[in-house]
């Protein structure tokens, strides 16, 4: 799923993918490369057809180191992610009030939209961040991958800027994908660089460690159900560290730890930032049409 990364240094929330976001959906076909990943890549798996889905998730305190972290967190995520028809659309808005000690809780409001072209080349988002209420930061541009060449991505509005995008970059949705495929395919390390467009700390290095959940939650695989989902698809736990190729820095701009389904949809969701974490855990699932 795709894109949901909140930032240490202004918690600042956002949803990659990929979900995830949390949740995105192609279907690749033997022979073709996305951004410069060939499906030989990943030889004998099988191929990952993803769902389109809406999903809300409450948002917990998970864990928070005494004396440095908050003392309570608590609100809602709502994705959606949608098959439209040449590209993926997914949209993303994430609630979240936020408490240290005694201090009045702060509001962090944020909304992501973006749009995929399928062939991995083509890219769009725009994101807002409120904090009490107050505009704090609002990014929108464009971006663009050659196969094999690397790219560029324009943001636009105040903060203009470009930027370049090394060789071997994936969007959100392609490095879901090439993630799963991965996964498929039994290899325990993914590795390659994400653009989102979520913030300036962009391009991400990322590292995925794939391993199997240790439980899924019997409420879930209800909510799943009850949405009509397939239930006899495989699991794997992402651990991910996402690094700021921008600033060079050793320690990652934050990690996630997703459980996803074969389908690219997310069963549980924890996001840290070192000093404290948040869980995500889904309250409403419901699977859309999509396609052409």
């Amino acid at each position: 799923m795709p894109n949901h990364q909140l930032t240490r240094r202004r918690m600042r929330p956002a949803f990659r993918r990929t979900a995830p976001a949390v949740g995105v959906a192609m279907l690749l076909f033997a022979g073709v490369t996305v951004a410069g990943l060939s499906v030989a890549d990943a030889a004998g798996a099988a191929e990952p057809k993803l769902a389109s889905h809406r999903a809300a998730y409450e948002i917990t305190l998970h864990q928070s180191r005494e004396g440095v972290g908050p003392t309570a967190a608590r609100g809602l995520m709502a994705y959606e992610f949608t098959d439209a028809c040449e590209r993926w659309i997914a949209e993303s808005r994430i609630v979240l009030d936020v408490v240290y000690g005694e201090e009045t809780p702060v509001r962090t409001d944020w909304n992501f939209t973006s749009w995929e072209s399928k062939d991995g080349r083509d890219y769009g988002f725009s994101m807002s961040h409120r904090r009490n209420e107050r505009l704090e930061e609002n990014l929108k541009g464009t971006a663009r991958l050659d196969p094999g060449k690397g790219g560029e991505a324009a943001f636009t509005g105040e903060v203009a800027t470009q930027m370049s995008l090394p060789k071997g970059t994936l969007f959100p949705t392609a490095h879901l994908v090439a993630s799963l495929k991965a996964a498929l395919a039994g290899q325990k390390v993914f590795s390659r660089p994400m653009f989102d467009g979520g913030s300036l700390d962009n391009p991400y290095d990322t590292n995925v460690y794939i391993v199997s959940p240790k439980d899924r939650a019997d409420k879930t695989l209800a909510l799943l159900k009850k949405a009509g989902f397939t239930m006899n698809l495989p699991v794997w736990r992402h651990q991910s560290a996402f690094f700021s190729m921008k600033s060079n820095e050793g320690t990652p701009v934050f990690e996630l730890e997703v459980d996803y389904r074969a389908d690219g949809v997310a069963e549980r969701i924890i996001q840290s930032f070192g000093d404290f974490a948040i869980r995500m855990t889904p309250i409403k699932m419901e699977r859309l049409k999509g396609g052409c």
